[in-house]
C-alpha cells in the first residue's frame, strides 16, 4: 500500500480541534484561581468614608467620619475635597500626592498640628485651602510650597504663635487670607505681606498684635486688612514698612488699640473701618490730614467704649462715611454722641440697636436729619413721640424689631420717604385703619411675630405701593382685605390661626406671586372652593391645611411649586368634585402631618401634567394605584417617605420614563427587586434608606443604565452567602458609586450583629462552589490531557480497532453467506517496492506458478473507500502476501494492511499470512512496530536476502506457502528464519 493514502481532512480537523480546545479547559482552572485571588480594583465609586456630591462628580465629601487620615481611596481626578470635623492630626507629605485637578481642599474642625513640608507640592490648581479649627502652632517655610493658584487661605481658630519669614513666599495669587484667633505678633504680619502682592482681603482678629507700624515699602493689591480681635497697641502706618493704597477693608475689632497714626496717604481706597469691641477708653488719633480716609465709607464702633472726646474726634476724621454703627453703647449713647455722628455729613445710615433705648423722644435725633436707614432694632422702646421721626424727611429703611411696641407708634405716620418698615417680635396685638397713613412710598412691611388678633379692612388702604407684607406667626383668625393691595407680590401669613379662608380673600390682588400660609403645628382648618380666586400670577404657594378638595387651586393657571402641609387630615376629607388642575405645577411637595391616611386615588395627580418634582411624606399610608403616575410622564424626581405599607411594584415606576431621582424612605420596602422589571433607564439617583432590605441582587443594577448613586443606609443587612454578589458588585463596579457602602452593617445572623457588610468574607462563600469547580476544571483537564496523549500515541490503534471491527463484522457476514475467495492472495506492499514486485514476484507467481493475485493498484474499486478496499481484498483471498521492508514498516496504510491480516489469522486460526523480507531489518527497526514484532517472533517468515543464491528454492517456499493452510515446513530452511 503506498503512502499517498494520507488521512482525511476531517481527521485533521479533529486532531486540531483536539489541540485548541485544550485551552479554554484548561483556562477554566486559572480563571476559577485568578477570580479567587484576584486583589480588589480601585474602588472609584466604592468609598470607605467619602461620597461624591450629587451635583459634582469631581467633589468628594468626607466630613463627620471620624477620619484619622485622609483616605487613600479618593481619586487623583477629585476637584474638591471636603474634610472638616474629622479627627486629623496631621497632613504627611504622601496623602496628597498626584492630586493636579485639586481646586478645593476643606480641613476644618479637625486636630492638625502638623503639616510636613511639601505636603500640597502637588496642588498647582488648588485655588481654596481652608485649616480653620485646628491645632497649627507655627507656618514653616516650606508648608505652602506648591501652591502657586492659591485665592483663599482660611487658618482662622487655630495656635498659632508665629510665621516664618518665607511661609507665604510660594503664594503670588493669594488675595483672601483669614488669620483671626491666633496668637500673632506684628512682625509676623511683616513675613506675610512682603511675598503676597495680590492679597486683598486679610483678616487677623483675636492676635497678640502688640504694634502695627508702615515704613515706605507700597503693598498696592492689598484692598483688605481685618485685624479684628487683637491686642494692637500702636497702629502706625506711616513708619511701617508697607503700604496700602488699594486697601478697601480694615477690621480692628476687638484690639487694645491706643494710637493710629496716619501722615501718608496709605489709605485711598479704604472704604470700611471696623473698630468694634475695643478694649481701650482712649485711643489718639494722629492723622495729620483728614483727606487720608475721604475714601471711607463704612465705620464699625458697636460695642466701644471710649470716651466723648475720642468719638468726637474721630468722627471729624471721618466725613465720608455714610454707613454708621453704634450698636451696643448703652448708656453712651445720648443726644451729644449722636450729633457729633450725625455731624457727619454724608451720614445716611445709622444703627443704634442693643441699646436699651426706652422711648426716642424729639430731641435724640434732632441733627440727623440726612438718614435714609436708621436701625432701632433690640432696644426696649414702648413708644416713639409724635416727633420723634419728624425731621428724618429722607429716611428710607426703618428697622424696630425686637422692641416693646403694643401698637404701631402715631410717630411713622406721614414718612412719605418710607420704604422700608419692620415691627418684628414685639407685642402689637391690633393694627388701626390709620396705622400707616400716608405711607405712600412703603414696599415691605414686617409685621411677623406679633399677637395681631385682627387685621380690618382698611389698615392697608394707605399703603398703594406695598410689594411685601408678612403678618406670619400672629393670631389671626381670618384675612379680609378691602382690594386695595394691588402690587403685593409677596404675603406670608403662615403661623396663625385662620379658621376658613373665603372665596373672594384675595379678590383684587393678581400681582402676587408668593403666597406663604405654612406653619409646623397649625393650618387653616378648612378652604372655601375658589378660596384663590383672582391669583392669576401665583407660581409659589406654601400652605398647612386640614382639607382640600380639585376646587380649591381653581384659578391658579401660572402656580409652579406647591408646598401642602396636611394636619389632622379626616378619610373623606379630600372631595372627588375634581382633581387638581394646575397645568403649570413643576414642584409638589406633600406633608402629612399624622397617621390619619387619605383614601388613595388613582387620579390623585391627575391635571398635574408638567410635574416634574413629587416629594411625599406620610401621604402614601397604604399601596399607591399602579396607574398613579400616568398622569405626571414628565416627573424627574420622585419622593416617598413614611409609608408603613407601601408595596413597590414595577408598573407604578412604567410611565415614569425621564425619571432620574427616586428617594423610597421609611417604606418598609423588603426588597429591590421591583427595579429589574421598573423599566428605569434614566435613574441617576436612587436612595432607599431606613427600609427593611436584607437581600440585595446585584443583577437589578443592570435594568438602570444611568444609574450613578445608590444610598442603602439604614438597613438591616443580613451578612451571609445570599449577599456575596452585591458586596463584590458594591467594591467592583465602576459606574455607580454606592454612598456610605462601608458604613452598612449587619442585622443578621447574631454572629455577625453590628458587623460592618463589606468586612464579610465573601470568600468563604465560594469554597465549597470553588472547589466543585476545582475538580470539574481539574478532570476536564485531566480528560484534555488524556485524550491529547491518547490521540498522538495511539491513534491509529484506536482507528485499526474501530476498522478490525468492521472486519470482524464482515468477515461473519462473509462467512454467513459462504463467498468463495476470488484471488489466492492480496499483495501488501509499498510503492517503492513496486519495481521487485512487478519485476520478480507477479511474473512467477501469476506466470510461472499460474496464482491469481490481489493488487491495489489494478484491482481496487475506484471511488470506494480505502479501508472497505483493502478489507475486501483480504478477505477476498485466501492468503496475504507482505512485502516487507523500511519503507513499508514507514508506511501507516501498509501497517494497517498487515494488522487486519494478522487480525484474519488469529480469527481464523489458519494460515492466511505470508511474511516476505526484502531486506535485513534489526530488532530496533522493528520494537516501534510491536504487532509486526509479535508476528515475527511467533512465526516463520521468508527472506529475499536469503534467498538470492537459491532463487528456484525460495519460489517453492512461496508455492508451498500458497499451496497448504499450514506453515512452510522446515524452519531451518537457509531460506526461511526466525527472528531471536
Amino acid at each position: 500500500m503506498s503512502d499517498t493514502h494520507l488521512p482525511s481532512v476531517e481527521m485533521l480537523s479533529r486532531s486540531c480541534g483536539a489541540r485548541v480546545q485544550m485551552k479554554p479547559q484548561s483556562r477554566s482552572l486559572f480563571s476559577l484561581l485568578f477570580l479567587l485571588l484576584l486583589p480588589h480594583p480601585s474602588r472609584l465609586y466604592s468609598f470607605k468614608k467619602c461620597s461624591t456630591d450629587l451635583k459634582d462628580q469631581s467633589r468628594f465629601v468626607c466630613s463627620s467620619k471620624e477620619l484619622p487620615n485622609i483616605p487613600t481611596d479618593i481619586p487623583k481626578s477629585a476637584t474638591g475635597i471636603n474634610l472638616q470635623m474629622n479627627k486629623i492630626q496631621s497632613i504627611r507629605r504622601t496623602d496628597l500626592i498626584g492630586f493636579y485637578k485639586l481646586e478645593i481642599l476643606n480641613l476644618d474642625l479637625n486636630k492638625i498640628s502638623h503639616i510636613e513640608d511639601g505636603a500640597f507640592s502637588d496642588l498647582s490648581a488648588l485655588t481654596q485651602l481652608t485649616l480653620a479649627l485646628n491645632n497649627l502652632r507655627n507656618l514653616n517655610d516650606n508648608m505652602f510650597t506648591g501652591l502657586s493658584n492659591l485665592s483663599d487661605l482660611i487658618i482662622n481658630d487655630n495656635q498659632i504663635i508665629s510665621i516664618s519669614k518665607f511661609a507665604f513666599k510660594p503664594l503670588h495669587k493669594l488675595h483672601t487670607l483669614y488669620l483671626s484667633f491666633n496668637y500673632l505678633v506684628s512682625s509676623d504680619i511683616a513675613n506675610i505681606l512682603m511675598h503676597c502682592p495680590s492679597l486683598e482681603i486679610l483678616y487677623l482678629a483675636y492676635n497678640n498684635l502688640t504694634s502695627f507700624e508702615y515704613y515706605n515699602l507700597p503693598f498696592p493689591s492689598l484692598k483688605t486688612l481685618n485685624l479684628v480681635g487683637n491686642n494692637i497697641t500702636v497702629f502706625e502706618p506711616d513708619k511701617s514698612p508697607f503700604l496700602f493704597m488699594n486697601l478697601t477693608e480694615l477690621d480692628l475689632d476687638k484690639n487694645p488699640l491706643r494710637r493710629l497714626s496716619v501722615h501718608s496717604d496709605v489709605f485711598p481706597h479704604l472704604n470700611s473701618l471696623g473698630l468694634a469691641s475695643m478694649m481701650e477708653p482712649v485711643i489718639e488719633w494722629d492723622v495729620s490730614n483728614k483727606d487720608f480716609f475721604r475714601g471711607l465709607s463704612k465705620l464699625e464702633l458697636l460695642d466701644t467704649s471710649f470716651d466723648i472726646r475720642t468719638y468726637q474726634l474721630l468722627f471729624k476724621l471721618v466725613d465720608s462715611v455714610d454707613n454708621l454703627n453704634l450698636d451696643r453703647l448703652g448708656r453712651l449713647i445720648d443726644k451729644v454722641l449722636l450729633d457729633f455722628a450725625c455731624s457727619i455729613p454724608s451720614l445716611q445710615k445709622l444703627s443704634l440697636g442693643w441699646n436699651n433705648i426706652s422711648i426716642l423722644n424729639d430731641s435724640l435725633l434732632q441733627s440727623c436729619a440726612n438718614l435714609t436707614k436708621l436701625d432701632l432694632g433690640y432696644n426696649s422702646m414702648t413708644d416713639l413721640t409724635e416727633a420723634s421721626l419728624q425731621m428724618l424727611t429722607r429716611l428710607i429703611t426703618l428697622n424696630l424689631d425686637s422692641n416693646h411696641f403694643s401698637r404701631i407708634p402715631v410717630a411713622i405716620r406721614n414718612m412719605t420717604t418710607l420704604k422700608h418698615l419692620s415691627f418684628d417680635q414685639n407685642k402689637i396685638t391690633e393694627l388701626q385703619c390709620f396705622d400707616f397713613l400716608n405711607l405712600i412710598s412703603l414696599r415691605k412691611l414686617s409685621l411677623a411675630n406679633n399677637a395681631i388678633l385682627k387685621i380690618s379692612s382698611c389698615v392697608f388702604r394707605s399703603l398703594p405701593n406695598l410689594e411685601i407684607l408678612n403678618v406670619a406667626n400672629n393670631r389671626l383668625l381670618q384675612l379680609t382685605f378691602d382690594g386695595t393691595l394691588t402690587k403685593l407680590r409677596s404675603l406670608l401669613v403662615g403661623g396663625n390661626n385662620i379658621g376658613l379662608l373665603l372665596k373672594g380673600t384675595f379678590h383684587n390682588m393678581s400681582s402676587l406671586t408668593y403666597l406663604n400660609f405654612f406653619k409646623d403645628n397649625s393650618a387653616v382648618t378648612a378652604l372655601e372652593a375658589g378660596a384663590f380666586e383672582g391669583l392669576y400670577n401665583l407660581t409659589e404657594l406654601d400652605l398647612s391645611t386640614n382639607s382640600f378638595s380639585g376646587d380649591t387651586f381653581a384659578g391658579l393657571p401660572k402656580l409652579e411649586r406647591l408646598f401642602l402641609s396636611l394636619h389632622n387630615p379626616v378619610a373623606g376629607s379630600r372631595s372627588s368634585s375634581g382633581s387638581l388642575y394646575l397645568p403649570s405645577l413643576q414642584n409638589l411637595e406633600v406633608k402629612v402631618n399624622s397617621r390619619a391616611c387619605l383614601p388613595q386615588q388613582q387620579d390623585v395627580l391627575k391635571g398635574l401634567g408638567n410635574l416634574t418634582t413629587f416629594k411625599s411624606t406620610n401621604f402614601f399610608c397604604e399601596t399607591p394605584h399602579q396607574n398613579t403616575f400616568i398622569y405626571s410622564p414628565h416627573l424627574e424626581e420622585l419622593s416617598i417617605a413614611n409609608s408603613e405599607e407601601f408595596d413597590a411594584l414595577p408598573e407604578l415606576f412604567h410611565p415614569l420614563k425621564q425619571l432620574k431621582t427616586l428617594h423610597l424612605t421609611y417604606t418598609n420596602i423588603k426588597s429591590v427587586d421591583f427595579l429589574s422589571n421598573a423599566n428605569l433607564t434614566r435613574l441617576e439617583v436612587l436612595s432607599l434608606t431606613n427600609n427593611e432590605i436584607k437581600l440585595v441582587n446585584e443583577t437589578i443594577f443592570k435594568a438602570l443604565p444611568s444609574l450613578k448613586h445608590v444610598d442603602l443606609s439604614g438597613n438591616p443587612f443580613a451578612c451571609n452567602c445570599s449577599n456575596d454578589g452585591f458586596i463584590d458588585w458594591v467594591i467592583r463596579n465602576k459606574q455607580v458609586q454606592v454612598v456610605n457602602a462601608f458604613q452598612y452593617r449587619c442585622s443578621s445572623p447574631p454572629s455577625e450583629e453590628g458587623n460592618f457588610l463589606l468586612d464579610f468574607n465573601v470568600q468563604s462563600c465560594w469554597e465549597f462552589t470553588g472547589f466543585l469547580c476545582f475538580i470539574s476544571s481539574s478532570a476536564l483537564v485531566l480528560v484534555t490531557l488524556l485524550s491529547s496523549f491518547t490521540y498522538h500515541f495511539l491513534r491509529w490503534q484506536l482507528v485499526y480497532g474501530y476498522y478490525l471491527l468492521l472486519a470482524f463484522l464482515y468477515d461473519s457476514k462473509k462467512r454467513r453467506q459462504g463467498c468463495p475467495y476470488i484471488y489466492d492472495a492480496f499483495v501488501s506492499y509499498n510503492v517503492h517496492d513496486e519495481d521487485w514486485v512487478y519485476r520478480e514476484l507477479l511474473p512467477e507467481l501469476e506466470r510461472v506458478q499460474g496464482w491469481r493475485l490481489c493488487l491495489h493498484h489494478c484491482d481496487f474499486q475506484p471511488g470506494k473507500p480505502i479501508m472497505e478496499n483493502i478489507t475486501d481484498a483480504i478477505y477476498s483471498s485466501r492468503k496475504t502476501l507482505c512485502v516487507i521492508s523500511r519503507r513499508y514498516l514507514q508506511s501507516e496504510w501498509c501497517s494497517q494492511e498487515i494488522q487486519m491480516a494478522s487480525y484474519r489469522l488469529f480469527d481464523e486460526q489458519k494460515d492466511v499470512l505470508i511474511l516476505l523480507f526484502l531486506e535485513e531489518i534489526s530488532s530496533n527497526q522493528l520494537s516501534p512496530f510491536y504487532r509486526m514484532r509479535k508476528l515475527v517472533k511467533s512465526r516463520t517468515y521468508l527472506s529475499w536476502t536469503q534467498a538470492r543464491n537459491h532463487r528456484g528454492l525460495f519460489w517453492e517456499k512461496v508455492q508451498r506457502a500458497l499451496e497448504c493452510d499450514n506453515e512452510p515446513a522446515d524452519s531451518h530452511n537457509p531460506l526461511t528464519a526466525n527472528v531471536y
